[in-house]
């Protein structure tokens, strides 16, 4: 029988809807991806704490304090168990891959905001860029797409889109896109952006009109020159349960790596597995291994051929104070060896210490 307060109840319920959403996470269970064009490393050590701390006896109760659980909370830790149950059949570093795992999809994602300009009555704009977080070393495709309302004085058009990059009192020199209808595209080029220095960067946006007035919009990226890029793959193979696949890298600053990819079945293009890995590369070890377990392959009912896709590098700070420091590809995909699944072991994947808390909210689930 647990023994605990309503308050201690409601943050055990907290806690536990807190557990399950970051073992879900399509991410690495150290790398978390917001949804406002900022990526942030977290722990785990602090919620897991918590529930370690809420599983042991609290030394001032007594059996007069015990409280029941209500029916209706009962309900709501099975729900929680079981879902819990159910991701805890996947490691983290080989999670189900679905089509609506936008974020996994996404790494590094830009997120376009549409601003309405204040000296253009019915008229909007919005930039757009393919990352938030922006290699600058290789050239950034870049777009600016209007959008006019009705009551747009159609008397007006716009002659030209210039596009810059600026940091405080720093600018980039300044380029001219080009337009197809309500669409301007060009790119950034490798010189302006290296002419910024790295972090972040606001992208500004000059629109000028045929009534010669100009209206000014901008948006934020994150500069970067990568600390470490994939360069291939090596031949996948079988290790027991899991499918490995070599990962070979040039490497500009040794350190600890997380390095997470989507991996895709060839033939229909349907997602597989978020795999992530964390690797300690250096001028003497350049290589790190990507591995994909047997019972997702086998809940996806994934036996062909394999592309590797959306290589998201991050390199982990030292000490406190330092700047998260990221990596690239040389490759937008890489082919990934498949083999029958029969060729795998067959023990199912299993997790002690997540055993353990779904044992424990199981028990919080019947507690009478």
């Amino acid at each position: 029988m647990f023994k605990f307060t309503a308050i201690g109840l409601t943050l055990l319920i907290v806690i536990t809807v807190l557990v399950l959403a970051v073992e879900q996470s399509e991410s690495s269970p150290r790398l978390l991806k917001l949804s406002n064009n900022i990526t942030a490393h977290k722990s785990l050590s602090t919620t897991e704490s918590i529930l370690d701390i809420e599983q042991q006896p609290k030394p001032n109760s007594a059996d007069s304090q015990v409280q029941a659980v209500p029916a209706e909370m009962r309900a709501q830790l099975a729900d929680i168990a079981t879902a819990y149950a159910q991701n805890a059949r996947y490691p983290d570093y080989s999670k189900p891959l679905q089509r609506e795992d936008w974020q996994s999809l996404h790494p590094q994602a830009f997120i376009p905001r549409k601003a309405s300009l204040s000296n253009m009555v019915h008229l909007s704009a919005t930039i757009m860029l393919d990352r938030y977080i922006v290699d600058r070393s290789v050239e950034q495709p870049v777009q600016v797409q209007l959008h006019k309302e009705s009551g747009f004085d159609t008397s007006l058009s716009v002659s030209a889109v210039e596009i810059w990059l600026q940091q405080n009192a720093k600018r980039s020199p300044t380029t001219t896109l080009t337009t197809t209808g309500q669409l301007f595209a060009g790119v950034l080029a490798v010189p302006a952006m290296r002419s910024m220095l790295q972090g972040e960067t606001a992208v500004m946006a000059q629109i000028v009109f045929s009534n010669g007035q100009s209206s000014l919009i901008s948006t934020m990226v994150k500069l970067y020159e990568p600390e470490a890029k994939l360069l291939k793959l090596g031949e996948a193979y079988i290790d027991g349960a899991d499918l490995v696949i070599p990962a070979q890298f040039e490497l500009n600053k040794a350190g600890n790596y997380i390095v997470a990819a989507n991996l895709f079945n060839a033939e229909n293009t349907e997602p597989i597995s978020h795999l992530t890995a964390e690797m300690t590369l250096s001028p003497s070890q350049k290589m790190g291994l990507l591995k994909v377990h047997a019972a997702t392959l086998r809940a996806k009912q994934a036996a062909s051929s394999y592309i590797l896709k959306d290589v998201d590098i991050t390199r982990l700070p030292d000490s406190a104070g330092e700047l998260t420091s990221y990596g690239s590809s040389v490759a937008s995909s890489f082919a990934v060896r498949a083999f029958p699944l029969e060729s795998y072991s067959h023990e199912p994947y299993n997790d002690p210490a997540a055993q353990q808390k779904l044992a424990f909210l199981q028990k919080l689930a019947t507690a009478q």
